[in-house]
């Protein structure tokens, strides 16, 4: 094995990075990299938004019907962008093996979306879990299941 691995846990709020070793029975903890506004709602997130308004052109009263994402949403992708340009200035100052990661699903696939082409051929093993405050062994577990 030449280079170190990486296990990410991660949610839209929170993401542990450890370097697996002994042969993925340890970790060592590595950073952790906190979203502040990952829980937050959306009404949290926009409260100096203005109101609805009705779309331009429109003569009726209404909300605003131009599609959005909400701020939650944006917040996670924002977040999902700081955890995979950490992974890649890792990997450009280091040699990586394989980097696994354990997410949420849906935070999951922001990272995935996010991740330039070399941090995503690193990826081995990927696991669909919300599992951020669990301990080290039930990370393990899930890796080696996978």
């Amino acid at each position: 094995m030449l280079g170190k691995s990486y296990l990410v846990v991660a949610n839209q709020s929170e993401a542990k990075i450890f370097i697996e070793s002994d042969n993925a029975t340890s970790l060592e903890p590595v950073v952790v990299l906190i979203n502040d506004d990952g829980r937050e709602h959306d009404s949290d997130l926009v409260t100096d938004r203005p109101g609805a308004t009705a779309p331009p052109g429109s003569n009726g009263h209404g909300t605003n019907t131009f599609s959005r994402k909400d701020a939650a949403q944006i917040e996670a992708d924002r977040f999902a962008n700081t955890v995979t340009d950490w992974l890649d200035k890792r990997r450009s100052a280091e040699k990586i093996y394989h980097i696994n990661i354990i997410a949420e699903a849906g935070f999951l696939g922001k990272l995935r979306n996010h991740m330039s082409k070399h941090v995503a051929d690193l990826v081995n093993k990927t696991v669909n879990k919300d599992v951020v405050r669990e301990d080290e062994q039930v990370w393990l577990d899930y890796i080696r299941q996978a």
